[in-house]
């Protein structure tokens, strides 16, 4: 059974409500999900999204400390902690000789200075902006991570390689599903780029994620 599935039956449930579970032979229960994967984190209204609105210049070679987009996580020491859900990339402006691009990230190791909170962050269900975020958001396209985050060794690839089938023409879309793969806590940084065969290629970058206290290993 799903934590997800028991967290809804806690919650939701009544001491008048009859429970019922069919089994195998070996004595094991059969349960049937009644939600959907991400549906009580979103309800709750801590998961989030945000979206780049102007389009960067995709890079050629692996950064240092350039970012198409970055997150600091403002809270204090034991408080909420980003957990990645799922970074993406779209491309607005395409170049006119056919190549590849892809998404990368990068994770601070240590404390640094909060980026600023430049960007609108949305709450996945729709229930007005998310005012209440630990997030800071601040656009990228330059040195926008701190000299300790944006280390070369650092950056690893989410998703797959796209191929541009068309020339001059946006249209290519990058999902990377990290699916709390990673997670920023109190101080860190966490910054997303687009490797590509030209910075002509641009994209709007964004980032999906959803917030929570826990204890850090």
């Amino acid at each position: 059974m799903s934590m997800p599935f028991l967290k809804k039956l806690l919650k939701r449930g009544t001491t008048s409500t009859e429970l019922s579970a069919q089994g195998t032979d070996a004595g094991e229960a059969l349960v049937a999900a009644g939600m959907a994967e991400y549906e009580e984190l979103t309800r709750d209204g801590k998961s989030f999204h945000v979206t780049t609105t102007t389009a960067t210049a995709s890079v050629v070679a692996i950064p240092t400390r350039a970012a198409g987009i970055a997150m600091s996580n403002s809270a204090e020491d034991g408080g909420k902690v980003c957990i990645i859900d799922a970074v993406y990339a779209i491309c607005t402006t395409g170049h006119a000789v056919l190549g590849q691009c892809g998404l990368i990230c990068i994770v601070g190791q240590v404390d640094e200075t909060l980026v600023a909170r430049t960007l609108t962050v949305r709450k996945n269900n729709g229930n007005g902006l998310a005012t209440d975020t630990v997030a800071n958001i601040a656009a990228g396209g330059g040195t926008v991570l701190a000299t300790n985050t944006g280390l070369v060794a650092g950056w690893f690839p989410v998703g797959k390689t796209a191929n541009l089938s068309v020339i001059s023409l946006p249209g290519v879309v990058l999902w990377g599903k990290l699916n709390g793969r990673i997670i920023v806590p109190p101080g860190r940084q966490f910054g997303v780029n687009v490797i590509s065969s030209n910075v002509e290629n641009q994209f709007k970058i964004g980032i999906m994620w959803h917030e929570k206290v826990l204890t850090i290993g």
